[in-house]
C-alpha cells in the first residue's frame, strides 16, 4: 500500500514542465519586447537623420537659388512645392528627396511622406520634411502576430538672409578674392560712388535682380585697379585644410601644400571672417606671377583639367571637367566629370541639379571707393567687408579672371551689433535646423 507521500509526489508530476512552458513563454515575451523595440528606436532615430539631412539639404537649396535675396518675380514653384510624397519640382523638393534617398531606416532608403513649405519671407525661406520606413521588420513580435511596423519623422530647417537687418555675419571657408562694391560696368577710372552690390548704409541688397543669378567676370587687379577688378587678400593663418595632390582630374591639384595664394585659393582657411572686418591685400596682387597663381589655385578648387585663356561656355559636362553652372534664377549645378562627390562620379557625373560643389564659394565685398594697387610701388593698404557674395565659379582663365555666377548675396549693416551669426560653411546665408 502506497504511502500518503508517495501519493503526493505523484499528483505533484507535470508541474515542473507546466512551469517551463510558462517561464518559456514571458522569456519570450521580453525577449520580443526588448529586442523589437530597441528596433524600433532605432529606426525612429535613423529616421530623424534623414529627416534632419533631407531639411538641411532643402534649405541650402534656397540658398544657392538665390531665392533669399528677395529678387522681384522668383516663381515660387521653381524653389519649393508642398506636397504629399516626392515629385516636386521646386529645387528644394528635389535637394530634400536625394538626400533622404541616401539615408537608409532600417537598411532601406528613406522614403518622404511629405514636404511643406513656408515661402512667406523671402529673406527667411522654411522646409518641413516628413520621412517614412513602411513594413519595418520584427522579429520575436511576430509569435504574437504582429509582422511589420512603421516609423516616421519631421524636421524643419530654414536659410535665413540677414542683409539690412542689425544681425552681424560670419563665415568660414571665405575665398582670398576681394569684390569690390561696385558696378562693373562703370567705366575705368571712374570712381565707385554708391554701393552696387550692396548698400553701405544699411547693409540692405541693392537691386538683386540685376546680378543674382547671373554669369559675370571678373577680372584680376591691375595697376591702377579699375572698377570691377578684385584684390587678393592674405588671409592669417594660411589656409590649412588641403585636398590630395592627387585629386581629379590628373595634375590639377600638383603643387597643393606648398603655402602662399595657391593654396588659399585651392584649400579651405577654417578661420571665421566677419561683418566689418578689416582685411589686408596682398602686395603681389596686381603681378603677373599673382595672376598665374590664382588661376593654378582655383584649377585645383573646381576641379579643372586647364585654365582657358577666354571664357568658356557651360555645357553637360563641363568641357574642362569642373561642375557646370547654369543661370537662373534658380541656378541649377550639373556635375562634371570631376566631382569628387562619390555620388556623382561617373556614370553619374552629368547628373542635372545636384546639390553640392566644391566651385561653389564665399567671397568678401568691400566699400570699392580705395584704389589699393596704386599706379607704382606694390599693392598696399586694407579695406573692410562690407557684405559677402556666394559665387558659383565656372572657370578661372589664364590671366586670372574668374567667371562666375553670383548665386547669392548678403550685407553688412554698420549698426550691426551683438553675436555674429554663422554661416553656413561655405555659404553667407546661415542654414539651420528649428525644429524635429
Amino acid at each position: 500500500m502506497p504511502s500518503p507521500l508517495d501519493s503526493s509526489r505523484q499528483r505533484q508530476r507535470g508541474v515542473t514542465i507546466l512551469l517551463v512552458v510558462v517561464a518559456l513563454v514571458v522569456v519570450l515575451g521580453m525577449a520580443a519586447l526588448a529586442i523589437d523595440v530597441v528596433t524600433l528606436y532605432v529606426a525612429r532615430t535613423e529616421a530623424q537623420r534623414a529627416a534632419d539631412a533631407a531639411a538641411l539639404a532643402g534649405a541650402k537649396a534656397f540658398v544657392t537659388s538665390g531665392f533669399t535675396s528677395s529678387l522681384p518675380g522668383f516663381s515660387l514653384s521653381d524653389v519649393c512645392n508642398s506636397v504629399a510624397g516626392s515629385g516636386g519640382p521646386g529645387a528644394a523638393n528635389k535637394a530634400a528627396e536625394a538626400t533622404a534617398a541616401q539615408n537608409l531606416i532600417a537598411g532601406v532608403p528613406a522614403t518622404v511622406l511629405s514636404i511643406n513649405c513656408n515661402l512667406a519671407q523671402p529673406e527667411n525661406p522654411q522646409i518641413a520634411v516628413t520621412v517614412q520606413r513602411t513594413n519595418l521588420p520584427t522579429f520575436f513580435a511576430r509569435i504574437w502576430g504582429s509582422r511589420s511596423n512603421s516609423v516616421s519623422a519631421t524636421a524643419t530647417a530654414e536659410a535665413y538672409n540677414p542683409s539690412g537687418s542689425s544681425v552681424p555675419v560670419s563665415v568660414a571657408f571665405v575665398k582670398p578674392f576681394l569684390i569690390p562694391n561696385c558696378d562693373p560696368s562703370t567705366a575705368p577710372g571712374a570712381t565707385c560712388t554708391a554701393g552696387y552690390f550692396v548698400s553701405t548704409s544699411n547693409g540692405a541688397l541693392n537691386n538683386p535682380a540685376a546680378y543674382i543669378g547671373v554669369s559675370r567676370p571678373f577680372p584680376p587687379a591691375s595697376q591702377p585697379s579699375q572698377p570691377g577688378q578684385y584684390y587678393i587678400i592674405d588671409p592669417s593663418p594660411p589656409a590649412s585644410v588641403c585636398p590630395g595632390s592627387s585629386a581629379l582630374p590628373s595634375g590639377s591639384c600638383d603643387t597643393v601644400g606648398g603655402g602662399g595664394v595657391y593654396d588659399n585659393i585651392a584649400c579651405a582657411n577654417v578661420n571665421q571672417m566677419s561683418c566689418g572686418q578689416t582685411v589686408n591685400v596682398d602686395p603681389n596682387t596686381a603681378t603677373v606671377s599673382s595672376h598665374t597663381t590664382t588661376a593654378d589655385g582655383a584649377r585645383c578648387l573646381i576641379h579643372a583639367s586647364a585654365s582657358p585663356a577666354s571664357a568658356i561656355s557651360c555645357t553637360n559636362p563641363n568641357p574642362n571637367n569642373q561642375d557646370c553652372f547654369l543661370p537662373g534664377p534658380p541656378v541649377t549645378i550639373n556635375g562634371g566629370t570631376s566631382n569628387p562627390n562619390p555620388a556623382f562620379r561617373p556614370p553619374l557625373a552629368t547628373a542635372v541639379n545636384i546639390s553640392r560643389s566644391d566651385s561653389v564659394v564665399t567671397v568678401p565685398v568691400y566699400d570699392g571707393l580705395t584704389d589699393l594697387c596704386p599706379l607704382s610701388g606694390s599693392c598696399s593698404g586694407s579695406a573692410q567687408i562690407v557684405g559677402f557674395l556666394q559665387l558659383g565659379i565656372q572657370d578661372v582663365r589664364t590671366d586670372g579672371t574668374v567667371d562666375a555666377i553670383v548665386l547669392n548675396a548678403t550685407g553688412c549693416n554698420p549698426s550691426s551689433s551683438g553675436t555674429a551669426v554663422l554661416g553656413g560653411g561655405v555659404s553667407p546665408i546661415p542654414v539651420r535646423l528649428i525644429h524635429n
